[in-house]
């Protein structure tokens, strides 16, 4: 009760100071916050990336092509149990890429990724017509498809009406189970895109091998490098959380980026308030004279000073990290459910700024609780 009493006085000393710095540790434990959970996205932190599902794609060209004959010898490979590969139907317009993808894909693709779920009688309509797709549960939503409505896209694959226009009926639905993103697309059938179109016939854009142990991922993804490795056609391959983060890595190395960020921005706010902290004990010199004359010991003035600057932070980071979780929803609902179930807060982002709190409170009260420690009673007195 002692130590909250002082502290509580020095806080309320000069109120629109301790608000001001207050806000301004906000904001940076905001941004930790913030920043740190949107990392997950560029990095391959996020939930549903499978460590026994091999992503094998073009080595040099994201949106390359790869042989069928690639998917048959990594069907041999001894460790690997079932072998999907998918192609794109590629949009010269990036804004309605953004409206949902449409991928050509082999029969076991829901088996294969099993975190996307249909029913049997959509996949078995799949298989038999050739004009068949099955929509993503947010792309329907989004575009208002039902059962036998007729998806219509332009791609860059030539029709063999000589047009780019493909047209398929939709005869179902699939979910995702955790990533409200991946419902943004529409499945057909391999065999009769390739059927169908005039240009690259035989060709596929990724292939993903489920590995019967995750442990074998890594080793399988080099016995497909390395058996490509001098081919027009080289591979890169690796667990699909491995390959995501890579694939995130030659846009920008995000996780360095975002350390960057938040040291800078922590060493300004330390900066600033161990500042504050120091003007706040020079202001009240007098008051601790005072203090000490009354009976309070060196040690008691010390702590509270160290609790002062505690209180500080730790208001600082609740606030920062309550905001954060505020505007997670926020921003799921005005990506229109693409980042729904993508971000999340983990428990170490909450645990990591706690520790920055608790590392800038001490070091931000270190110089003045010392010096409050040491302030004899007659040169306190005498300064104010």
């Amino acid at each position: 009760l002692m130590y909250w009493t002082l502290v509580k006085i020095g806080l309320i000393r000069k109120r629109l100071r301790t608000f001001l710095t207050i806000m301004s540790m906000f904001i940076a434990f905001w941004l930790y916050g913030t920043l740190n959970t949107f990392a997950a996205v560029f990095t391959g932190g996020i939930d549903g990336l499978s460590d026994e599902n091999i992503m094998v794609m073009p080595r040099y060209d994201m949106f390359g092509k790869l042989p069928l004959s690639h998917a048959s010898f990594i069907e041999e490979i001894e460790g690997v149990e079932q072998v999907m590969f998918m192609d794109f139907l590629m949009s010269d317009s990036i804004e309605s890429m953004m409206d949902g993808v449409v991928y050509a894909v082999s029969p076991n693709f829901f088996e294969v990724y099993d975190r996307f779920v249909t029913d049997d009688e959509a996949l078995a309509e799949m298989i038999r017509n050739p004009n068949a797709t099955i929509v993503g549960k947010l792309m329907a939503e989004t575009k208002g498809l039902e059962i036998g409505d007729i998806l219509a896209i332009k791609s860059n694959s030539l029709n063999s009406d000589g047009t780019y226009n493909w047209s398929f009926q939709v005869v179902g639905f699939y979910t995702a189970k955790q990533i409200k993103g991946d419902e943004m697309g529409a499945v057909i059938n391999w065999d009769s895109f390739d059927e169908t179109r005039l240009n690259q016939k035989g060709t596929i854009g990724y292939i993903v091998a489920k590995a019967s142990d995750p442990s074998l991922a890594n080793e399988i993804g080099d016995i497909i490098d390395e058996r490509y490795m001098n081919s027009a056609y080289a591979t890169r391959s690796g667990p699909e959380s491995a390959i995501a983060v890579e694939m995130a890595g030659e846009i920008a190395d995000i996780e360095l980026i975002v350390n960057a960020i938040m040291l800078s921005v922590f060493f300004t706010i330390l900066l600033v308030s161990g500042n504050t902290m120091a003007q706040s004990i020079r202001e009240r010199t007098n008051d601790i004279g005072v203090l000490k004359c009354l009976g309070y010991k060196d040690n008691i003035i010390f702590f509270s000073v160290i609790l002062e600057a505690i209180t500080i932070c730790f208001a600082a980071v609740i606030s920062g990290m309550l905001f954060t979780l505020i505007l997670i929803p926020v921003i799921e609902v005005a990506s229109g459910g693409l980042m729904e179930d993508a971000i999340s807060m983990s428990s170490s982002t909450v645990f990591g700024a706690s520790l920055a709190g608790l590392i800038i409170a001490f070091m931000a009260a270190a110089v003045p609780a010392y010096q409050s420690l040491r302030l004899k009673v007659v040169d306190a007195l005498r300064e104010g």
